[in-house]
């Protein structure tokens, strides 16, 4: 019994050390994970994300992050650079005005500047009716054409390119054209004397110069030259025999001053450019018979009234022409024509009348 007392009271003396074991047991526990230092962290954050940032950037503006960044189903867009500006074109230097004459002025243009009937009035007229040919009226306001231009040079020199003006030398033309002007400012002002110089000058610098001659024409009709109009006419038939025209005035001119051999020789010489002409055709009538050779004024008459036929004066000048060739009947014919068209000036009538009877 005794033994198991002791039993006993040794398990007794035992439990309060195993309480306290398992109280310090329970008091025991397991510590959490370490937490990573936050600092650290956050100067990683800060050295990383500019980076990215920055990358993401560079792939935007070149175009590879636009197609990540698209829209399923649609094609990405592409950002085109645009086109560089065309270069500048450069403007075309101004021309000067060029001059335009007439290729043929033909009758038209030359008795009204010359003023014919007007001006040979004072002149003896011969005995016979003159069948003269009419003064047409064609006025032409010349030109103007600026005398120098000037001309930019590109000059190098190993460097950048300069533009250097150099003035382009008058041409023949040109210095005519501002004799002219000088002609026209001198006659608008009264001073005749200085206007014919100038258009002297004009002509000398350019011959083929129509309206120059034209004008100079004019003012020595006007003051009576007929000598030194007579020298200008021939000088410009010799460069231009087409200006039938001048050939009309000149053999107009030779006729009033008793020449018709010579004023018919200048009308054969541009007969070549007035076949379509009555006027000259009739004109060139009149001086064949003022010449004695009838049957070949009438030949010029007879084209005259076929160019004309409504015209009275070349069916008279046909049957006077007809009469004297000793062709009578064919003679009163052309007078009944003349007198029936109306058109003959009241002494070509009588005329006319006077070789019916």
């Amino acid at each position: 019994m005794s033994l198991i007392n002791d039993m006993l009271r040794n398990l007794e003396a035992r439990r309060p050390d195993d309480l306290a074991k398992q109280k310090l047991q329970r008091e025991i526990r397991s510590l959490p994970p370490a937490k990573p230092p936050v600092r650290l962290f956050r100067l990683f954050l800060l050295a990383v994300l500019p980076m990215l940032g920055a990358g993401a950037a560079f792939l935007h503006l070149n175009g590879i992050l636009l197609p990540l960044l698209g829209i399923a189903g649609e094609p990405p867009v592409q950002v085109l650079a645009p086109p560089p500006p065309p270069p500048p074109v450069p403007e075309p230097a101004a021309l000067p005005e060029a001059v335009a004459e007439p290729a043929d002025l033909q009758p038209a243009l030359v008795a009204d500047n010359l003023r014919m009937a007007s001006d040979l009035a004072a002149l003896p007229t011969p005995a016979a009716p003159v069948l003269a040919v009419p003064d047409p009226v064609a006025p032409v306001a010349p030109p103007k054409v600026e005398a120098e231009s000037a001309k930019a040079v590109p000059v190098v020199h190993g460097g950048p390119v300069k533009i250097e003006k150099s003035p382009v030398l008058a041409t023949p033309r040109d210095r005519a054209d501002a004799e002219f002007r000088k002609a026209e400012a001198a006659q608008v002002a009264g001073r005749s004397n200085e206007a014919l110089e100038a258009l002297r000058s004009a002509l000398k610098q350019d011959p083929a110069y129509v309206q120059v001659r034209q004008a100079l024409l004019r003012m020595l009709l006007d003051m009576r030259k007929f000598e030194e109009a007579i020298s200008v006419l021939q000088d410009g038939l010799e460069a231009q025999p087409a200006q039938t025209g001048w050939a009309m005035s000149l053999a107009r001119l030779q006729l009033e001053q008793g020449d018709a051999a010579a004023a018919d020789k200048t009308l054969a010489r541009s007969q070549a450019f007035a076949e379509a002409n009555p006027d000259y055709a009739g004109f060139q009538g009149h001086l064949k018979s003022r010449l004695g050779a009838h049957r070949q004024g009438a030949a010029h008459y007879l084209r005259a009234t076929r160019l004309a036929p409504g015209e009275g004066r070349w069916w008279l000048g046909l049957g006077l022409a007809l009469e004297a060739d000793a062709r009578p009947g064919e003679a009163k014919e052309a007078l009944k024509r003349a007198i029936a068209t109306g058109t003959l000036a009241p002494e070509l009538l009588v005329v006319a009348e006077q070789h019916l009877r």
